[in-house]
């Protein structure tokens, strides 16, 4: 995910004048937003449904500044990414725009412009004033947890009158949260899941 993975195929065969790496590259690109606001190209294909408005996502990605060899932000080398929520964990909305767009397995590169970034201020020192930004993200699995936060949600008397299926589905849901919590080694976190919805 380093410079060679982001120029690979942008600068080859390219010679247009005057225009930037990211210029080049939007050329390319899906614009999912509706104004070119964030533009996507898949790298490589997902399998399944694309990821559900209310899901916990489980992703690795990069963002890069334009003439910058490194990224700014990466978790590619964490051990285990954490899970997180969209509409809550996620502060870019191009991200959470783009993650909307992709489905299990799916690894895509991203063009964020300041709008769906970091806006007009940007992130000083880091981020400059209206900048555009490449974020490079593989969606490695997501849980569609729309239906167990709304059963949370519920009184006890209301979770006794919820349809079985339904409850049946939000068991499967919490039980996918309390085994990927495990598999972190987060014991305590997987024990409070399970009193979250039984209090």
């Amino acid at each position: 995910m380093g410079e060679s993975a982001l120029n690979q195929g942008v600068l080859e065969g390219d010679d247009a004048p005057g225009q930037s790496l990211y210029e080049r590259l939007s050329q390319r690109m899906l614009d999912i937003s509706g104004d070119q606001g964030v533009l996507k190209d898949v790298i490589r294909e997902g399998a399944g449904d694309l990821v559900a408005p209310d899901a916990s996502v489980l992703v690795k990605y990069s963002g890069y500044l334009e003439h910058m060899d490194r990224p700014f932000d990466s978790n590619y080398f964490r051990k285990t990414p954490r899970l997180m929520k969209l509409g809550e964990d996620i502060t870019l909305w191009g991200m959470e725009l783009g993650l909307l767009s992709m489905r299990r397995g799916e690894l895509a590169r991203f063009l964020f412009k300041p709008n769906y970034a970091y806006g007009t201020l940007g992130c000083p020192p880091l981020i400059p004033p209206n900048t555009t930004v490449l974020f490079e993200i593989e969606l490695l699995d997501f849980l569609d947890s729309a239906e167990s936060d709304k059963f949370c949600a519920l009184s006890a008397e209301q979770q006794d009158q919820y349809p079985l299926q339904k409850v049946l589905k939000v068991a499967a849901t919490e039980r996918e949260f309390g085994n990927y919590l495990f598999r972190q080694n987060r014991f305590c976190d997987a024990k409070a899941l399970c009193w979250v919805c039984c209090a």
